[in-house]
Order: structure tokens, then sequence, then C-alpha cells
């Protein structure tokens, strides 16, 4: 992880850049440490991050990882990573910090092979037709694609074999340790990598990175281990819906909830009104001090064309969805290291038809959410994302539908409990209807 993000093009090098509320080489790293298979893990890292790295692995207290400041070159940064190494090591598995979806199965077979044959590449094959140019300018051959494959990490070997091959070529600058090998004419066996298992190299590989992690098999479990017990916790729009569901499970946990809405009790207003929304914020203060969190529930969900919607309705919309939800995150008084959770739709990733606005409002909400992570560094801000969910509001657009193919508002309440247990911040969550469970 000793890159320094000259091709990303950005201050701090990509390894340390968030993807789905967790810097990139945390992710990466964790797979590691939860596979069980190492006895050691060494993390050759730049000199002026290390104080940033030893701060971001007090989270892992019972791991059996150690620092190494890196090389000017990635072969110097390789061959201090072998140096840091005890001496009794008999192999070891070299992989980029950046290639965050390096799965359990790509690891034990690169050890099992690399035990077998002392030398080992991950790669894949390639869609794409491969050419050969000598000067950039001009195609000079066009090989047969079948025989060529595109090499990823982990490479990995026998440790005294890769030690010699970094000694024998020392001050050359290669792009892998493979090639190292390669030149002691000692043979290299070949792992099937996997798509997915790409390198974040530029701020396109960030946003599909970002995808990546949407899918279920890389969006991790989140542990569930903080009491929430007489923390307080505002809910905007918690009269109705997934809002009520989360009070009542607060209220079990024996936290305070304070709703605040059109129609609350005590705390009622519209908070699509800048002015009330500080109003009520400053009578939330008075009386419970700094809550422990935000979480936005309003919404209003309208099935029509935009041709048939009319200028008041579209305002209307639009300041429910998402102007008031920015109000709140604006004005509400939260503790430094606090939550906010915003509530956000599966239609946010596509425009629907029939109703445009809602779509157009929650994809909004999704950007501002990550945007304000970024500015509010110390709190824990998130997106919920349900897919179609059991409420009075989308029961009075589609009254037709199956209960059993929606997903129930308790559920997705759970997922927002969840969030407020962990310390993830920055992350797009989706909530979906398990089919098995329902059955």
């Amino acid at each position: 992880m000793g890159g320094s993000g000259v091709r990303f093009k950005s201050e701090v090098p990509k390894q340390f850049h968030r993807i789905s509320g967790k810097k990139v080489y945390l992710h990466t790293l964790e797979t590691f440490i939860n596979s069980g298979f190492f006895e050691e893990i060494v993390l050759v890292c730049q000199e002026e991050w290390i104080d940033e790295v030893k701060m971001d692995l007090r989270a892992y207290p019972n791991a059996p990882l150690k620092i190494t400041i890196g090389g000017t070159t990635r072969q110097e940064s390789s061959y201090q990573g072998l140096l840091a190494c005890k001496k009794t090591t008999e192999y070891v598995v070299i992989h980029d910090a950046v290639r965050p979806f390096v799965s359990e199965r790509i690891l034990l077979e690169n050890i099992e092979k690399a035990v077998l044959y002392k030398a080992v590449d991950t790669c894949i094959s390639t869609a794409d037709t491969i050419v050969h140019s000598k000067d950039g300018n001009t195609v000079h051959e066009i090989p047969k694609r079948s025989e060529y494959l595109r090499g990823q990490t982990p490479q990995s070997f026998h440790y005294p074999l890769i030690l010699k091959a970094h000694a024998a070529n020392r001050g050359k600058n290669t792009s892998d340790d493979c090639s190292l090998v390669l030149a002691l004419n000692e043979p290299i066996h070949i792992v099937m990598g996997d798509e997915q298992n790409i390198k974040i190299t530029t701020e396109l590989d960030i946003f599909i990175a970002e995808q990546l992690f949407r899918l279920s098999p890389f969006q991790e479990a989140l542990s569930s281990t903080e009491c929430l017990k007489g923390k307080k916790y505002i809910i905007a729009g918690g009269t109705g819906g997934i809002g009520k569901e989360v009070a009542a499970l607060l209220e079990k946990e024996g936290a305070t909830a304070i709703i605040a809405s059109r129609t609350a009790s005590e705390f009622g207003a519209d908070l699509k009104i800048s002015t009330n929304v500080q109003t009520i914020c400053e009578k939330i203060h008075a009386k419970h001090g700094e809550v422990d969190g935000l979480i936005n529930c309003i919404g209003q969900f309208q099935v029509k064309g935009i041709e048939s919607l009319s200028s008041a309705e579209i305002e209307d919309q639009i300041a429910t969805n998402l102007t008031c939800l920015i109000f709140c995150c604006q004005m509400a008084k939260i503790k430094a290291e606090g939550h906010i959770i915003n509530l956000s739709s599966s239609s946010y990733s596509k425009g629907r038809k029939e109703y445009p606005i809602y779509s157009s409002t929650k994809a909004a909400v999704v950007n501002f959410t990550q945007a304000l992570a970024e500015e509010k560094k110390s709190m824990k801000i998130n997106v919920i994302v349900p897919q179609r969910t059991n409420t009075k509001l989308r029961a009075q657009q589609y009254p037709n539908e199956s209960p059993e193919e929606l997903l129930d508002p308790k559920d997705v309440a759970r997922a927002i409990l969840n969030l407020l247990k962990s310390n993830i911040t920055g992350t797009i969550r989706q909530v979906r209807l398990n089919h098995k469970e329902k059955q």
C-alpha cells in the first residue's frame, strides 16, 4: 500500500479514499484478517501515512499486523515488505491494497498452489482483442487472444525463492513480482482470478467499486454491539410508516425517540419551511440537549407522469423528499460523533416513469448524504435504500400490490437500528426482500 496516487490525480493516495464507508485498504485488509490463513500481515506504507495507519489499526487489536516503510517504487516496496517478514517465513502472498474485492477462494488457491509449485500468479482471461504496438502509433501484431491473460494480485511464492529473485534484480523497476521470478527462469503457475477483483487506479474505478460494494456478497454484515439505552434520536417523519417502526424499536432498546413531523404532538411543524425546522430544532435542544442522532424518514410518493404534475405538486414533492431533509441535517443539534441516517429508495439508481420527481429526489438524497459524510468526518452519516416497502404511502398509489412482494417496514427499521449501533459512515445500505423468510 505504498502508492502515491499519481494516476488517481489526488493528494490523498487511492488506498486511503473511502468506499462504502471505509478506507479502501481496510476493506482489503479485513479479507486477509477474516480468512485466518496468515500468521503475519505486513502493511508496506509511505512514511508520511504511517501515523494514520497506526490509528486505523487500533480497530484490530488481535490481528497479527506489522507496518513497514515502503520504497520509491513498487518493486522496492515489495522488497521492504519481504525483509520485514520473520526469518522463519515459508510462503508469502503479495497483494495490492487497492484490490479490495479479493476473495478467500483466490487467497486459498494461491496458498495451496504456492506450496505445490513455489510461484503463483492470479490471472483472468480477456474479452478484448490484444493488440501489440511497439511505438503506440501503429499495430505490429494481433496475437491469439486465448494465449494471453490479464494479471491480477495476489502473487504468491516460496519465501526463499522470491527473496532471491528480488536480490538478483535490485535496481530494476518491474510492475510485479512474478517477472522477477521469471528472470531466474523459474516456472510460475496460474490461479484463476475474478473479474470483480479490480484494481482501483482511477476515479472511474472508485465509482465501479461503489457499485460492487452494493451487491450483497460484498455488503458487509454490521456488528450490532453498541448499546442504544439512554440515547436520544430525532426522527423526522416518525408518526407513520418506517419512522413509526423506528420509534417503536428505539423505545424497546431504552432509547428516546423524539418525533418531529407535521402531525407530531410536541414537536409538530411543516418541516418544508426552514424557519419551522430551526424553531423545532431549538425546542428539542432546549429540552434534550445535543442528541445522539437524526433519522430522516419524511417522504412523499406520487405516481403521476410529468405532464400531469402541476408546478405546486412538483415543488411540494421536491420540498418533502429533499429540502426538508437538508434543513434537518443542517439545523439539528447532534453530538460531534453522532449519527445521521437518511432514507432513500431503490428508485434512486434509475429514473422511473410515472414518478420522476420522487426517483430524482431520492437520487439527490444519496448524493447529499455521501457529500455530508465527507464534510462531517467525525460523524457517522449513512443512507438506507429499501426496496418497495409495505407502507400506507405506497398502498395509496398501488392498492392491488401483494404484501408478500413488499418489504415489511419493521425490516427497514431494524436495518436503521443496526446502522445506529455501527461506526461506519458514508455507506449506501440496501435493504432487500428475503423471499426465503417470507416463505
